[in-house]
């Protein structure tokens, strides 16, 4: 009981004399928190409205004018038979007018003067995998019974793109993170132990062990934490609320996924940023151990 009163004492006594330390700590604490939390947060809703923007990319087939239905279906099968397709739905000329009115209500006439529907067979194509859009297009084309067929390459390269992006941005700054707070947190222990430099070589001398002299300050680097991630909870949590916005600016034709558990992630990222500091910590109290 008096190991512990007197562990909670020496570590407040050193939070008291050295609050400039601790303030530029929590500063710079804070500052790893929100990249890390803020970044974790929007490249996740990216990453998810990039897989809804994905699965709207579909290869676009029309077919010759003046086939017949079993011509159409026959050649249907087989583009579902190729690898990588999903589904394929087959549009008659019919359903392509109707759809077409409704869109252009104003040439609903002229399609009627013209006495015969011009509209082709057509089918739409998803496929497992956008990068493989490519070359099911070109075995599409080669089908004898096709006309056209349309896919946007450009919309699939730059899709998969950003995700690569987004995993090398988010992977970016979790190193830079811990290696920040390793290196905030071992500077900040180094600081701190210079400061009681005598009183350690008082307990030393007295035959106290290493974890009674040295556990005050891993508890104020853990407090420390605590504090900044209290902060740190509100101003992501704001950045939260406008994540959604901001994944609109970027991709706007994509539907935006708010499928984030802000909790669970605050919670990891104060392990994370625990763990990261109880290094750095670590890193300094063994340069002192041997202090006599």
């Amino acid at each position: 009981m008096y190991r512990l009163f007197y562990v909670l004492r020496h570590t407040l006594l050193v939070l008291k004399e050295t609050k400039k330390i601790a303030f530029i700590t929590v500063l710079s604490l804070l500052v790893g928190m929100l990249a890390l939390g803020s970044t974790y947060i929007i490249g996740t809703k990216l990453f998810q409205s990039s897989l809804t923007l994905k699965e709207k990319v579909r290869i676009v087939v029309f077919f010759k004018q003046n086939l017949n239905s079993s011509d159409v279906e026959s050649s249907v099968s087989t583009i579902r038979s190729i690898d990588g397709v999903k589904s394929v739905t087959l549009t008659t000329p019919e359903q392509a007018k109707d759809e077409f009115i409704k869109i252009f209500p104003q040439y609903q006439g002229i399609l009627t003067s013209l006495g015969r529907n011009p509209l082709p067979y057509s089918a739409t194509v998803e496929l497992n995998d956008i990068s493989l859009g490519k070359r099911i297009t070109d075995i599409i084309k080669d089908l004898q019974t096709v006309d056209v067929v349309v896919f946007s390459e450009d919309t699939a390269n730059k899709i998969n793109n950003l995700i690569n992006v987004i995993y090398v941005i988010f992977l970016s700054v979790m190193l830079a993170v811990f290696a920040e707070f390793i290196f905030t947190v071992q500077n900040t222990t180094t600081l701190l132990l210079d400061y009681r430099r005598n009183d350690i070589r008082v307990l030393r001398l007295i035959g106290a062990d290493a974890v009674f002299t040295f556990i005050p300050f891993t508890l104020i680097v853990v407090f420390l934490n605590l504090v900044a991630w209290v902060i740190s909870y509100y101003l992501i949590g704001k950045v939260n609320e406008l994540s959604t916005g901001i994944v609109q600016g970027i991709i706007p034709y994509a539907t935006v996924s708010s499928n984030v558990n802000f909790n669970v992630t605050l919670f990891a990222l104060l392990i994370f940023s625990v763990v990261s500091s109880l290094i750095g910590s670590l890193i300094s109290v063994l340069r002192f151990r041997n202090v006599k």
